[in-house]
């Protein structure tokens, strides 16, 4: 089932690159719920950040809030909590709480994403933290 997973992923990512949105979306959710079926988490975690992006560019911010949650969740339960991915997750839920205008839960996420990025040396991340945080 991870080669269908897999298939489902290239497939979402080169209709994202050629900005077919919509079905990119519809193949990360179907990457997304192969691997809830197949018992894969961190793929699951993957397309999930994807949705979440894609749901957040929709201006579908309560449902990219939910699918960013759900992937850090599945990151934390997997022992990925301090991960690069983690952080990716955490910047995608500040995305969807700052366009929510939930700015205290934004500023605790971009701050918790600030803290991996730097673990993890990712300079471009860290400095898109900052930003977020200078901007309250």
């Amino acid at each position: 089932m991870t080669e269908a997973i897999e298939r489902h992923l290239t497939l979402a990512r080169e209709a994202a690159a050629e900005g077919r949105a919509g079905e990119a979306r519809n193949s990360y959710a179907r990457a997304a719920a192969l691997s809830r079926e197949s018992g894969a988490p961190l793929l699951q975690a993957h397309a999930l950040r994807h949705l979440s992006d894609l749901d957040r560019q929709a201006d579908h911010l309560e449902q990219a809030l939910a699918h960013a949650e759900q992937a850090a969740a599945l990151y934390r339960a997997n022992g990925q909590g301090t991960s690069p991915d983690m952080a990716n997750a955490l910047r995608l839920k500040g995305l969807a709480l700052d366009g929510l205008r939930k700015t205290e839960q934004a500023r605790a996420a971009w701050t918790a994403a600030r803290e991996l990025y730097t673990r993890a040396e990712v300079a471009d991340g860290v400095a898109e933290c900052d930003r977020r945080l200078d901007a309250d």
